[in-house]
């Protein structure tokens, strides 16, 4: 009975109007998403790459040079600004690929955070159409229209009447209807996702080895996890009506509050909740640390009793201050984030969200990272130039003198690199929100369950 029924609503779901412009605006929506994102990731790792050539070109330049001295004095005023790689999954979940600097910061106190001043800024306005956009806002929205009448829709034409007259048990019509309805729905995405995959690997913006087709696979997966918490979700609200209008309305009420109330109004409140200070109050405290550490400085020299160890003692008070000053910030922003996360997550789109771009490689982790790697490189440029002026260059009237004549290799000049996280990783970090949509689906089909057996057919 259960197979006749699933087979009864793919056949009514697929022979309807509604299933033609659903699936016709699904595929369309999908395949134009991806080939927008693969052309934007391809635009920027073109722009990656040329900076690459163009920081390799200078290099060469500098090895080109005969005399050692000019040589060092070319090489201090290089830019050494390491250059950030798109990430390849951005074309599925943009998340802040697309915001964060594409240059870390050189010895020169260069920033690449610039770059985005050259861009058309109302790419920064509008939300990226990318692959987790459609579906966190589309599909989650398709998913409830689809299924609005499932229940209500029938009794209202008297044939969920005729169905139960025949001793059918209810859990098998709900069910039934669960495993229809989502067939119809879950198929032609998987498909649409299938020829997006497709689309990408033939541009070359995707490649078969390393664990890119399986991040891609599990985003796919976590996608139909999401459509499923939306499709029961509406299947409930079915459940809990009487009639089509009002299960409509209901629906799209539920979906603005979901959707658009609760991930935009979480950081609001978590900002009330847990306030943070401006950065412009810890720069005014640091610029005043940094003064008093200068006028204590100027008062002991002026009295004659600067001498090495007392400067080294106040720079490292300052340091000292400086740092606790700037872990006490960090921390209150970290604890900011994380309720405006929590708070976020009483919505399914945002678990959404938040699961796709880790398993990207995009979201808050891919800064956290990139400047942890701006600072490593920082540290490794200073490093290295130190170790030039103490060893290897002696200072005389004419300029510096370099004692090594083959003192210049390219492969000893530090490199930018980010750390990437691997796939097990991904999904460990990833395993909360992912439990939490899971539980939604679990909640929405137990609630549609219980409201059904008492559900009034006449």
């Amino acid at each position: 009975m259960l197979s006749l029924i699933v087979k009864r609503e793919i056949v009514h779901n697929v022979l309807s109007f509604r299933f033609i412009v659903t699936h016709v605006l699904l595929f369309f929506l999908v395949l134009l998403s991806v080939y927008l994102m693969t052309a934007d990731y391809q635009a920027r790792f073109q722009s990656y790459t040329t900076e690459v050539n163009k920081a390799r070109d200078q290099l060469a330049k500098i090895d080109d040079i005969e005399d050692p001295s000019e040589q060092f004095q070319e090489f201090q005023r290089a830019s050494l600004a390491g250059v950030r790689p798109p990430k390849n999954l951005s074309i599925l979940a943009k998340g802040l690929d697309g915001i964060l600097p594409t240059q870390s910061g050189n010895r020169n106190g260069m920033s690449g955070g610039q770059d985005r001043l050259s861009k058309n800024l109302l790419f920064e306005v509008f939300q990226t159409p990318d692959f987790a956009y459609v579906v966190h806002l589309v599909l989650s929205l398709l998913a409830l229209l689809f299924v609005f009448d499932s229940v209500c829709g029938e009794k209202e034409r008297g044939s969920l009447k005729l169905l139960l007259s025949n001793a059918v048990p209810r859990d098998t019509v709900l069910i039934g209807k669960w495993i229809g309805g989502y067939v119809s729905i879950a198929v032609p995405f998987s498909v649409a996702a299938l020829a997006g995959f497709t689309y990408v690997y033939m541009s070359g913006a995707l490649e078969l080895g390393g664990d890119a087709p399986a991040r891609f696979l599990a985003i796919v997966l976590v996608s139909l996890l999401y459509i499923s918490g939306f499709f029961t979700l509406g299947l409930m609200i079915s459940v809990l009506t009487h009639r089509s209008a009002t299960a409509l309305l209901f629906s799209l009420m539920v979906w603005i509050c979901w959707i658009l109330v609760v991930p935009n109004l979480a950081p609001v409140v978590a900002r009330l909740v847990a306030p943070v200070p401006s950065r412009q109050v810890i720069d005014a405290e640091i610029e005043a640390i940094n003064t008093r550490r200068w006028l204590m400085e100027e008062s002991l020299r002026n009295r004659g009793n600067l001498d090495p160890k007392k400067r080294d003692d106040l720079n490292q008070e300052s340091d000292r201050r400086r740092n606790m000053l700037e872990d006490f910030y960090q921390d209150k922003l970290s604890f900011q984030t994380h309720v405006s996360q929590n708070l976020a997550r009483l919505s399914p789109s945002a678990s959404y969200l938040f699961a796709v771009t880790r398993l990207a490689g995009t979201g808050p982790t891919l800064a956290e990272d990139f400047v942890r790697a701006d600072q490593r490189f920082r540290e490794s440029v200073e490093e290295y130039m130190n170790h030039m002026y103490r060893e290897g260059v002696d200072w005389g009237p004419q300029g510096p003198i370099v004692k090594d004549p083959e003192w210049f290799n390219i492969e000893e000049i530090p490199r930018f690199k980010m750390l990437e996280e691997g796939l097990d990783d991904s999904l460990d970090a990833a395993m909360t929100d992912l439990l939490l949509l899971a539980i939604y689906n679990v909640v929405f089909l137990m609630a549609s369950y219980l409201f059904f057996l008492r559900y009034d057919v006449t």
